[in-house]
């Protein structure tokens, strides 16, 4: 929001309360556009991003979200108008991200042989191309906090893979979830899960009987997720995870 008001000299126009787009933003958008914006606020999108004969897609819209959210506009979304106003303005758009996740993200079925045959380091570790560009992406889209204990340590936080990682086609951003070092590790070890509440739309953390001494306080607690749905983590991706560690949850 901030670079489109600059691009356009318009009055700096902030998010509301919760990180929300105030609808004045595209209505001044689209005056200083020469735009008729009319409607909702992705229809007001949809009208400037057209005009600059940019396309428009289902994605730029949170209508079109997992969650069903509210009639606001996508962080793509935003790119897609900032491109209008480049456009507009008679520079070169910039290029959407390539990995952008439109449906929900799911692994390949062979993901296991994939990573039973990554290349290892003489102590096992597992070579993991693209890993500190991955980890500062998610370190953006978590707003820098973990997802569970909301500490905000840098140092503390690791990018935990829901389905294990084998290669970099499992790095993407609904595969991910920020966690502060020991939660990670408890995480990977099956020691703590965590479901979705389709009723509640809610992530929720579970801490297995084994470990409640320590860290009960955080069991039932509801996960910090980015402010965009299309980067929650994948629903297909948790049951994957709570298969793997199936046979330690039913000995509760």
């Amino acid at each position: 929001m901030r670079e489109i008001c600059e691009l356009l000299d318009l009055p700096l126009i902030e998010p509301t309360v919760g990180s929300s787009i105030p609808r004045i933003f595209f209505s001044d958008v689209a005056n200083a556009l020469g735009v008729d914006a009319k409607g909702t606020m992705p229809e007001s999108a949809r009208a400037i991003i057209e005009a600059a004969h940019l396309p428009w897609h289902e994605q730029f819209s949170s209508e079109s979200a997992p969650s069903g959210g509210g009639g606001t506009v996508t962080a793509l979304g935003l790119l897609q108008i900032k491109n209008a106003v480049l456009t507009w303005q008679g520079k070169a758009p910039i290029t959407l991200p390539s990995n952008i996740i439109f449906e929900s993200w799911s692994p390949v079925e062979n993901w296991i042989e994939l990573r039973e045959n990554l290349t290892r380091t003489e102590r096992m570790t597992v070579v993991r191309p693209g890993a500190a560009e991955f980890r500062q992406t998610i370190l953006i889209e978590y707003g820098g906090q973990c997802a569970i204990t909301k500490f905000t340590s840098i140092q503390s936080l690791d990018v935990a893979h829901i389905v294990p990682y084998h290669g970099p086609e499992s790095d993407e951003v609904q595969n991910a979830i920020l966690l502060r070092s020991d939660i990670h590790k408890l995480f990977d070890a099956g020691l703590v899960r965590i479901d979705y509440i389709l009723a509640k739309r809610e992530y929720i953390c579970r801490i297995h009987d084994f470990i409640k001494e320590d860290y009960g306080d955080y069991d039932g607690r509801v996960l910090s997720l980015p402010r965009d749905s299309f980067s929650h983590p994948s629903k297909d991706a948790l049951i994957i995870n709570q298969g793997i560690h199936s046979t330690l949850w039913q000995e509760i």
